[in-house]
């Protein structure tokens, strides 16, 4: 945030005749905010000056020579500026240097200075946010700092980001990290606030950063720090904007009817080829067969599609569906907000109030937000200071359009209507009303009952969020440096679905509709007390924390669905006649900390910091219940070292810093981690039944983060600072399944018995490319690169879907058979097939690897293989800000290179499915006339194998 500091310099000119040349003068006085003035060097002609003055008020006075008509300003810390002499007196506003100045950041239950952090941590600040529209905080974080992996994953609007830090923290339990709301951990939604309401977000990666959180933060932690009012006057700001959104990566073109009607064709000839069938018949039963296998007929003819597998040129489409047009509707988003701010010597206050409404990408979605926020901060008096920060967030979201709607847009067939057709008028179906009836499809042989353009109009869900989140504080003064503050924080939210299927339309007709009704209450507080000590003694400063603090979360949910209204318009579910479901439950969990943190500097050069926080988690037995977290950091100010002096001139800050530290992660997926479960619901008529569906385990316990962190901070020439980092994160005690006997009745048991490791590398530049009076241009670039591996593992191997895990492999390393291309005689596709023999020791080895076409001689896993890590192997940010005579240009290249990518859609697009499109790569699929093709031959037999090969990862 740029503060400004004004300068106030009284200036007495007169002649001065011994001057022969003009004198060029450089000074600053600022005022600090308790008013005291801090002296700057004057200088002449780069040598400096003596006698310069100030008075009480801080005002700056010197005498200069009548010619003298240039000032040029510099202090450290502070961008160098250049002033005409105007009068006698003048005032004069400085700007922070964002290179050079010594940045005041957020920490953990605290600030602390960057140049003083012995930990690694990254800032992003509310001028980055404001130029990325994102409606929810997290998808803001792309590509803004290093370490941080952001996927947008559905492009819901509204919807969390997937965010990891610094890697897999954990192989079954959550990966997320911890997000702390003005010094508290966040329990509400975070597409609820208001990103305009955010000052900057803190992400702090290493233990030395996040050890204070304790058993949450093993996979980091995202610290948000929302505005207060900073300005004297009192400002009033309003802000709209206006966007759009569209998919980042195209779709691949799409099949048209005649295309897809013609590639059917040819792989029903194939296939009855391969059974056996004479070319003449193969070619006469694809062209009677072909529009069966949709279960339609667009066309005016019985037959479109010849013998010849073309088109009949008497053929015409009597309608098609374009669902991509229909879906993919790039629409108006808006966003307007307005707050009011100022603070005086005894006060401080935020209020803004702001509204959103964000249509996404597809035309079935919506997300709308109403928000407000209040927070002021009262200086009582000297000693006593209290303050409370509250928001009120109302948000909807409508249709979920997420990857199943891609998937749609991809396979669907554009011979299957959106809307009804009537054979017999040649013209689409209306209702009563006049308007186009939607086409479920229960003709089609795939896709039945799918219109996502009907549900929108026909069968409207709703999610409604109420989110309400205050943090309030007091703090006392005992004396200088010695501080008590009580924080207690409560986030609330209720979260309500309205789900309703007509009764008319679709596969709900047939029992004459249904609806759901949901509700979701989630309760929870925070109350911690912290006492704080500062005391700086000539060349040695020591700050000592002491913290206490208590945790509670309750959440209930209660659900109904029924079916059968009365008539149509009808949606509540008292109005329908037979209960399909109810279900109810209520979750519960606790957790008692004590913290404290030791942070020591020597001559603001040598810097040594410490702390150690118990945690006691409802999630374990008592006997396992508390545990214990620390991190031990130093870091070297080398710039600072009198040896260091000869590179002042070019050389800003040059810092070293290491760390190590244990933190932990009780997200193991439940809240009752350690307990046995029943299953209800199991009845006997009007018996009521349960059944054991877990087992309990005393020992299960947190999940361990050990990290090591050592990194270089640099600034030089006041243009260009940044820094490298190496990282060490090591997982363990990972909780996994461990598999039991059938006989027992049960699959397995939890247990901590695995471990994985991360290590890596990461950078950040930022460079003042341009900094002048009118122009501006400043460069950001940070990577970050890392590998993963699993060291320990209850069993030999285990699978997870595309993935197999074995010790000394990465958590994402995909496993499966290797492609070998396409037979140009046959047009079948080739597999790696590995022949072993035995050597003179007894021992298996490889023989030669040769080619095959049958799927089942390679689907051992002395076949397989792992086909590479979707881990990139480096990712990262790339930002360019520009700024002239007040227009603002900025753009952000978010990059990944590397790491494999498994697109499910494209492998099952690839072969012919009944009644599903096709990727358009399969009309240059093999023919005997086009024996090179690199795609293969088309046959109406589905090759799953390939769907799970290097093919198509």
């Amino acid at each position: 945030m740029k503060r400004f500091f004004w300068i106030l310099f009284v200036m007495s000119l007169w002649g001065h005749l011994l001057l022969a040349q003009e004198k060029t003068v450089s000074g600053i006085v600022i005022s600090t905010e308790d008013g005291l003035p801090m002296i700057g060097v004057a200088v002449v002609d780069k040598q400096t000056m003596n006698g310069v003055t100030t008075n009480e008020k801080g005002e700056f006075s010197m005498t200069v020579s009548p010619r003298t008509k240039t000032l040029h300003l510099s202090y450290l810390g502070y961008k160098t500026k250049e002033v005409s002499i105007t009068g006698r007196s003048m005032k004069i506003e400085m700007e922070p240097d964002m290179v050079a100045i010594d940045e005041v950041m957020v920490v953990a239950y605290g600030t602390g200075k960057k140049s003083t952090f012995t930990g690694s941590a990254s800032v992003v600040k509310k001028e980055s946010l404001e130029k990325i529209k994102a409606s929810n905080v997290t998808q803001a974080l792309q590509g803004q700092s290093s370490g941080v992996q952001v996927l947008n994953n559905s492009g819901e609007p509204g919807e969390d980001a997937t965010i990891m830090i610094r890697g897999i923290g954990s192989m079954n339990a959550s990966s997320s990290p911890l997000y702390v709301v003005d010094g508290t951990a966040y329990d509400g939604y975070l597409n609820a606030i208001n990103p305009n309401d955010i000052e900057s977000m803190t992400i702090l990666k290493d233990a030395s950063a996040t050890a204070l959180y304790g058993s949450r933060a093993a996979n980091g932690v995202v610290m948000i720090t929302t505005r207060k009012g900073s300005s004297e006057k009192g400002q009033i700001n309003f802000r709209s904007t206006w966007g759009f959104s569209s998919l980042a990566v195209g779709l691949p073109d799409q099949l048209s009817p005649d295309q897809l009607s013609q590639l059917t064709w040819r792989a029903l000839y194939n296939g009855y080829l391969d059974s056996g069938y004479q070319d003449e018949d193969s070619r006469s039963y694809a062209s009677y067969y072909v529009m069966g296998e949709f279960g339609n007929n667009p066309y005016s003819i019985d037959m479109p599609v010849g013998t010849d597998g073309k088109m009949d040129p008497n053929a015409k489409l009597n309608y098609w569906g374009d669902w991509r047009n229909a879906l993919l509707k790039s629409r108006l988003r808006q966003e307007y907000t307005i707050d009011f701010s100022g603070k005086n010597k005894k006060a401080d206050y935020f209020i803004s109030a702001g509204y959103l409404n964000d249509k996404g990408v597809f035309s079935i979605q919506r997300f709308e937000r109403y928000s407000t926020r209040a927070n002021l901060n009262y200086s009582v008096n000297k000693w006593l200071k209290v303050g409370t920060n509250i928001s009120l967030s109302h948000s909807v979201r409508e249709g979920s359009a997420g990857d199943q709607t891609v998937w749609l847009l991809r396979t669907m067939p554009t011979l299957y209507p959106i809307y009804e057709w009537d054979g017999a008028t040649n013209a689409y179906r209306l209702d009563k009303n006049g308007n186009r009836i939607f086409d479920y499809g229960n003709y089609r042989t795939s896709w039945s009952g799918t219109n996502p353009l009907a549900d929108d109009t026909y069968n409207k869900a709703p999610w409604t969020h109420d989110d309400v989140s205050n943090r309030t504080y007091f703090e006392i003064t005992f004396i200088p440096g010695l501080k008590w503050r009580t924080n207690f924080s409560v986030d609330f939210y209720q979260y309500n679905y309205d789900g309703y299927v007509n009764s008319e339309y679709g596969f709900a007709a047939g029992y004459k509709g249904s609806a759901t009704k949901e509700s979701d209450r989630n309760l929870s507080y925070t109350i911690n007390n912290l006492l704080t000590y500062e005391k700086s003694i000539g060349d040695h400063s020591l700050s000592v924390l002491l913290g206490q603090e208590a945790y509670s979360l309750e959440y209930k949910l209660l659900s109904a669905s029924k079916q059968g209204f009365p008539f149509p318009g009808v949606t509540e579910i008292g109005s329908a006649a037979v209960m399909s479901s109810m279900n109810s439950y209520t979750d519960k969990y606790r957790l008692l900390s004590w913290l404290s943190r030791v942070e020591y500097d020597y001559k603001d050069r040598y810097y040594i910091s410490g702390s150690f926080r118990t945690d006691g988690s409802s999630r374990f037995h008592p006997d396992n219940r508390w545990g214990q977290f620390w991190s031990l950091g130093g870091s070297w100010r080398i710039s600072n070292e009198e040896f260091m002096k000869p590179y002042s001139s070019w050389l800003d800050n040059l810092k070293l810093k290491a760390s190590y530290g244990a933190v932990g992660n009780d997200n193991l997926g439940t809240y009752y981690a350690y307990q046995g479960l029943y299953a209800t619901g199991m009845n006997n008529y009007r018996d009521p039944g349960v059944m054991v569906s877990r087992l309990s385990n005393k020992e299960l316990k947190w999940e361990t983060n050990l990290q090591f962190n050592v990194g270089l901070d640099f600034a030089v020439f006041n243009k260009l600072s940044g820094s490298v980092e190496w990282f060490s994160r090591k997982s363990k005690d990972l909780l996994f399944t461990l598999p039991m006997a059938p006989s027992t009745g049960m699959s397995g048991i939890d247990r901590n018995i695995g471990d994985v490791k991360n290590q890596g590398v990461e950078f950040s530049l930022n460079y003042a490319a341009i900094s002048n009076k009118n122009f501006k241009w400043t460069i950001d670039l940070n990577g970050t690169s890392y590998k993963n591996r699993i060291t320990k593992l209850p069993q030999a191997e285990i699978n997870s879907g595309v993935f197999k895990w074995r010790e000394g492999e990465s958590r994402y390393n995909f496993w499966g058979i290797e492609y070998a291309g396409v037979n140009p005689e046959t047009g079948n596709d080739q597999y790696w097939k590995t022949i072993y023999e035995t050597n003179d020791k007894g021992e298996k080895v490889v023989k030669e690897r040769v080619k095959t076409e049958n799927y089942n001689e390679v689907t051992s896993d002395s076949q397989q293989k792992y086909l590479g890590d979707a881990i990139p192997k480096l990712f990262g940010g790339f930002t360019n800000n520009f700024s002239y005579k007040g227009i603002d240009l900025s753009f952000m290249i978010y990059y990944s290179i590397g790491g494999k990518l498994y697109d499910s859609d494209y492998a099952q697009s690839m072969y012919y499915r009944r009644g599903y499109s096709m990727h358009p790569d399969m009309l240059d699929s093999w023919t005997p006339e086009n024996p090179n093709a690199e795609f293969p031959r088309l046959t109406n037999y589905y090759n799953y194998a390939n769907y799970m090969s290097s093919y198509t990862s």
